[in-house]
Formats: C-alpha cells, sequence, structure tokens
C-alpha cells in the first residue's frame, strides 16, 4: 500500500578509514535494528490502529449508516471492525537493508499492507449470508466497501429502512420496484486504490516516518 524509505549516511571517511567507519556503522545498526524492531512495530502498530478506529467508515460500521446498510447487528460490527483493524495493524513489513558502495549505509523500510487489498476484502467477517422473507444471498459487505465504489452491488434490491417485524440493523434489503438498486453509500464508498483504508493512512503517513526515524536514531545512540 505505502512505503516509507530513508538512508542512513556513514561519517566521511578518507582513504583506507571509509571502509573500516562503514563496518563500524553497519554492525551498529544491525545490532541496533534487531533490539528496537518490535519497539518500533508496536509503536507504528499502535498509530495505525488509533487512526483506523477514528476513521468515519470505522464509526458508521460501528453504529451508523454503513451498520444499517449492511444488515449488521452490533455485535458482528464489533466484531468485523476489530479483525479488519488487526488484519491491517499487523500486516505491515519493517526492513533494513545495507549498501555495498556510497555514503548511504543502510535504507530502512516500513511497507504498510504489503498484500493486495482483496485479501482484505475476503476475510470472514466481511461477510455473511442473509436469509429471511424479503430474500437472501451472499452479502459480500467488505468487498463492497473496498472495491466498488458507488457501482450498483445488488441490481435488484434496495434498502428499506425501519420495516416492521424484526431487523437485526433496523433495515432489509426489500426487491425493488422502479428502482436503481443498492450500492455504497458516495460517502463511504471505495475503490482498489482509494478507500477507507488508504485515506485513513495516507494522512499520517509522515508522522510514521518521523516516529520510526526519531526512535531508531536514538536507539543508536
Amino acid at each position: 500500500m505505502a512505503t516509507l524509505k530513508g538512508n542512513l549516511t556513514s561519517l566521511d571517511g578518507i582513504g583506507p578509514l571509509q571502509e573500516a567507519v562503514r563496518s563500524h556503522i553497519k554492525k551498529k545498526a544491525t545490532t541496533t535494528y534487531k533490539q528496537a524492531e518490535a519497539s518500533i512495530t508496536k509503536k507504528v502498530q499502535d498509530m495505525i490502529r488509533t487512526r483506523l478506529l477514528a476513521s468515519n467508515v470505522t464509526r458508521s460500521l460501528l453504529d451508523g449508516k454503513l451498520r444499517s446498510d449492511f444488515g449488521l447487528s452490533f455485535s458482528n460490527a464489533g466484531r468485523a471492525v476489530k479483525r479488519i483493524i488487526d488484519y491491517i495493524s499487523d500486516n505491515i513489513e519493517l526492513s533494513l537493508k545495507f549498501a555495498n558502495r556510497g555514503a548511504n549505509v543502510a535504507t530502512f523500510s516500513l511497507e504498510l499492507l504489503p498484500m493486495d487489498i482483496k485479501e482484505l476484502s475476503m476475510l470472514p467477517e466481511g461477510n455473511y449470508n442473509s436469509t429471511g422473507e424479503f430474500g437472501g444471498g451472499d452479502v459480500t459487505w467488505l468487498t463492497w466497501l473496498l472495491t466498488r465504489g458507488t457501482t450498483v452491488v445488488i441490481g435488484d434490491y434496495y434498502v428499506f429502512d425501519n420495516p416492521e417485524g424484526r431487523s437485526r440493523a433496523g433495515s432489509v434489503m426489500q426487491k425493488a420496484t422502479n428502482r436503481e438498486g443498492f450500492r455504497v453509500d458516495p460517502a463511504f464508498a471505495g475503490t482498489q486504490d482509494d478507500n477507507f483504508v488508504t485515506r485513513a493512512l495516507k494522512p499520517i503517513i509522515p508522522a510514521i516516518k518521523d516516529e520510526v526515524f526519531k526512535d531508531f536514531s536514538e536507539a543508536l545512540k
């Protein structure tokens, strides 16, 4: 999804001193990285969790229009949101790669959600099978939310609010009559490359970068 990179630069060396300086810094950086990796990873994960939990999409899934539109109970919505956030924050890749020449000793990289967004959309908590007097079928709501934009996802149904009788979320999908079908609300809709995950995390990339290099630099002292 996104990659942060920065360079760890050696002290200027003269003649044979250059390789000695490089070798010393490389050894220290390697040891320091191994020691600091878990701490840095946890800080980044906490930043990601906090940002995603504050997203307008997450709030709507927990107790708003999206929860109602997708027919989610409070408990199902809570479990789904927790699983989504856990999955994203747990799937980050940190790496430190050393250079063979030049002033830069190493490049530090952090990759957020390296897998395809399709894998996230296929989480079991992001879909369910709907049954009942109003009809049924697979409700792959997380795929709709992350990848389908504002295209119609169910052509012959629409959301009917506050039906008589029982409903888990206060709404049901009713057979359409002269209606255009059901689509994700444009305020929350996303596509493969532009969805609530990317929109939530892109603004904090600079803050993550600053935190990573601050912690790593302090550990090198």
